[in-house]
């Protein structure tokens, strides 16, 4: 067992970049715990017409899955578009880090859910507690989801072509849930789109070539 493991990671020198997810999870902890207050609001008065919808959150915790399954399966099947996936979440991570430490801010629009009245509240108060309101523009949960859908729709190794195309309306969802949960402003989401493609086109630039590359 332990000698297919190393061979594997011997002929498949790319699993490497699975690296960069102990980076991610520094650079998103880091602002998290400097910037808590004295920050300045992204809403705006359109953000107030948006409702308040708990069932969303369901759409906003499978940005976690959405973004694990998608790099463990280019991991495993597509060398160059891991490559291009990793190094897009970590230009992501970064400039979102450096907007948020250089410009604190954050939004007061989450609802008052110290008395949950179903289910989907009491898991998005139980989010709230977890994930602050602070560092919110640009959003995360949307700029990362753009490598997820460009990734996916450029592996010729996913025959199925529904599967990109399903990823693309589930990270539809996500980036809608956002606003929805009141995690996010407008503003945040339309920041974290532009984000994403900077990130995007930084990597398919950077690493060209053919699929198989190891």
């Amino acid at each position: 067992m332990i000698r297919t493991v190393v061979r594997w990671i011997r002929d498949n020198p790319h699993c490497w970049w699975a690296l960069v997810l102990f980076y991610l999870i520094a650079v998103y902890i880091l602002p998290e715990k400097l910037v808590v207050e004295g920050y300045a609001s992204t809403a705006i008065p359109f953000d107030d017409a948006i409702p308040f919808f708990a069932p969303a959150v369901v759409f906003y915790v499978l940005w976690f899955p959405l973004l694990f399954f998608s790099g463990l399966w280019l991991l495993l099947k597509d060398a160059l578009n891991f490559r291009r996936y990793m190094f897009a979440l970590a230009v992501c991570m970064t400039l979102a880090a450096v907007v948020y430490l250089l410009w604190p801010n954050g939004q007061d629009l989450r609802p008052d859910l110290s008395r949950p009245r179903d289910l989907f509240e009491w898991m998005l108060g139980g989010l709230y507690r977890i994930d602050t309101n602070t560092n919110v523009l640009p959003s995360l949960h949307v700029a990362c989801v753009v490598p997820v859908v460009a990734c996916l729709r450029s592996s010729p190794g996913i025959r199925r072509r529904w599967v990109p195309a399903a990823a693309g309306v589930l990270s539809l969802l996500v980036a809608a849930s956002t606003v929805f949960v009141k995690q996010h402003a407008i503003l945040d989401l339309a920041a974290g789109a532009v984000l994403g493609a900077v990130a995007v086109l930084a990597a398919f630039r950077l690493f060209r070539g053919g699929a198989k590359e190891g």
